[in-house]
C-alpha cells in the first residue's frame, strides 16, 4: 500500500475509536490547565498568554500535529473576581484537520483556604477532509471506486461548549471539565460525518516542600476519558527554586515522557519529548512537544480603585 492510503485508513479508523485522536493530546497539561478546564482560568491574578507545539510521532507520515495558543485575564466585577479567556487550536492528524476557537467564562469564590471557580466555554469547531489527497492501490483487495470516501475537500462546522469546576489551594488543586457537552455532529458531505463524542477530565496535583527549602515535588494527574475509552497520564516534577524544573511522565499503554523547563521574570518554557511504549514506537521515533507562556501581574485589590500617581514621578 501506499503511504498516503495507510495513513488515512489509520486515522479513520483512530478517529473513530481513540480519545486521544478526537482531543489533541498534550503531555504538559500541569502548565496549561486552562485548556482543559475553563474553570482554571486566571487563578492568579494574572493576565497569561501562552502557545504550545506538538509533533507527535516523528517519522511517521501524517503524523498528528498541534498548535494552539491561550489568552486569560482576571477582572473584578461587583466585588467578586471573575475570569474570562480565549483559546485557538489547530491539530492536524493524516487528511484529517481542524480548528477550534472559543471563548471562556470563570466565576470565582473563596472557598476554606482556596478558591472554587467555576467556568464555561463556548465556541465553533471547524473539521476538514482533504479528499483531493485519496490514493487507493488498484488492487483485488481493495475498490478504488468506493463512494463512501470524499474524493474532493469537504468540511463542516458546528457550535461546541464545555463546563469546569476548580479548585486552588496553596498546596494542592483539582478539577473537573467536560468539552463537546452538546456532542455536534459534523456533515461533511452525504455520506461522511464525524460525531465529536463527550469528554470527561480529571486533574489533580500539589507541591510538596522538602527539607531543602530551594526543592519542591510536584505530583500531578490526569484522567481523560469517554467513558469507552480512557487515558491516563501520572506525572512528577522537581523544581529548583521556582525557577527550574525536570520531570517524568507515564502514560498508560503508551509512552515515557522526559521534561524540563524554567521560568524567569513572567517567561516560562517547557519542553518535553514521548518516548513511545505502545505498537506506535516501532515505526516512530517519539513525539516533542514545546510550550511557551508570558504572564503580568495584575492588581484587582479594591484599595488601588480611584488611585492616581502624582503626574511628577510618573
Amino acid at each position: 500500500m501506499r503511504n498516503s492510503y495507510i495513513c488515512f485508513i489509520f486515522f479513520l479508523l483512530s478517529a473513530t475509536t481513540l480519545v486521544a485522536q478526537q482531543e489533541a493530546q498534550i503531555s504538559q497539561y500541569w502548565a496549561l490547565p486552562g485548556y482543559l478546564n475553563p474553570g482554571a482560568i486566571a487563578l492568579n491574578d494574572r493576565l497569561t498568554v501562552a502557545a504550545l507545539d506538538r509533533m507527535q510521532w516523528t517519522g511517521v507520515p501524517n503524523a498528528p500535529k498541534t498548535f494552539f495558543v491561550t489568552a486569560e485575564m482576571p477582572f473584578r466585577l461587583l466585588k467578586k473576581k471573575h475570569g474570562v479567556g480565549i483559546v485557538v487550536v489547530n491539530d492536524r492528524a493524516g487528511l484529517f484537520s481542524n480548528t477550534d476557537f472559543s471563548l471562556q467564562y470563570a466565576f470565582r469564590l473563596k472557598l476554606w483556604k482556596g478558591e472554587l471557580s467555576l467556568g464555561v466555554r463556548a465556541g465553533m469547531t471547524s473539521h476538514n477532509f482533504d479528499g483531493e489527497k485519496v490514493d487507493i492501490p488498484e488492487t483485488p483487495d481493495h475498490n478504488p471506486s468506493a463512494d463512501d470516501i470524499p474524493r474532493v475537500k469537504v468540511s463542516a462546522m458546528a457550535f461546541d461548549a464545555g463546563f469546569g469546576a476548580f479548585y486552588n489551594h496553596p498546596r494542592f488543586y483539582g478539577g473537573i471539565s467536560a468539552s463537546h457537552l452538546s456532542q455536534p455532529e459534523l456533515e461533511l458531505d452525504e455520506k461522511s460525518y464525524i460525531q465529536l463524542k463527550t469528554v470527561y477530565y480529571l486533574t489533580a496535583g500539589g507541591n510538596i516542600p522538602l527539607r531543602n527549602t530551594l526543592y519542591e515535588l510536584h505530583p500531578s494527574i490526569l484522567v481523560k476519558t469517554t467513558f469507552q475509552n480512557t487515558q491516563l497520564d501520572v506525572t512528577l516534577r522537581m523544581v529548583y527554586n521556582k525557577l527550574f524544573w525536570g520531570g517524568l511522565s507515564y502514560r498508560l499503554n503508551d509512552a515515557v515522557v522526559v521534561m524540563a523547563g524554567a521560568e524567569f521574570k513572567g517567561i516560562r518554557v517547557g519542553y518535553a519529548y514521548d518516548i513511545g511504549t505502545s505498537a506506535m514506537a516501532k515505526v516512530s521515533n517519539g513525539s516533542h512537544e514545546i510550550f511557551a507562556s508570558y504572564t503580568l501581574k495584575i492588581d484587582l485589590s479594591p484599595k488601588t480603585k480611584n488611585k492616581h500617581k502624582s503626574i511628577r514621578i510618573l
